[in-house]
């Protein structure tokens, strides 16, 4: 089965054991001889491979992200005040920091369109509004901020944008 998906035998073996820990999948016949352990789905989470961490639970990093990237594309314009708090759940809490960040560089990079330009800065200042642009609209999974301050697009499977380096250091 590893060999079939290109894959690592010690991976695939981890990614199983997952799965059944997860109740996902369930193990229909066991090795013995000559005969390989075989599995069937016990629960279909749809099309996108389920993310699991080893003891089957979900992973929750990138939830945020996605949440936030499913409702800017819903509503008509906002502050990364009300993305935040719209994006928020039982199952997701985003953070106002967290918005801030994503909207930042998403602007940054081509995604958001500035509606009002915000002024003044704590409490008393009022954010910039912003509106999702409908042309960058490349897919459901939600542009990634790297760790390099650049903007990857799993949509499209290429970086979109990067902070211009600063040369006068």
């Amino acid at each position: 089965m590893a060999a079939k998906a290109d894959t690592d035998i010690d991976t695939a073996k981890t990614y199983l054991r997952s799965l059944t820990k997860a109740g996902i999948i369930e193990v229909i016949q066991e090795a013995s001889g000559h005969t390989e352990k075989r599995w069937k789905l016990a629960v279909d989470k749809g099309i996108e491979a389920p993310r699991l961490t080893r003891d089957g639970k979900p992973v929750t990093q990138g939830l945020a992200n996605e949440s936030m990237w499913r409702t800017m594309r819903m509503i008509r314009d906002f502050t990364f005040h009300e993305l935040a708090a719209l994006s928020s759940s039982s199952e997701v809490t985003v953070a106002t920091e967290t918005a801030k960040a994503y909207v930042k560089h998403l602007s940054a990079a081509g995604y958001l369109i500035t509606v009002t330009k915000g002024h003044g800065k704590g409490a008393g200042g009022i954010p910039t509004r912003y509106r999702f642009n409908p042309a960058r609209n490349s897919g459901p999974r939600p542009p990634m901020i790297q760790r390099t301050k650049t903007v990857y697009d799993p949509n499209l499977g290429k970086v979109v944008w990067q902070e211009e380096p600063d040369h006068d250091c």
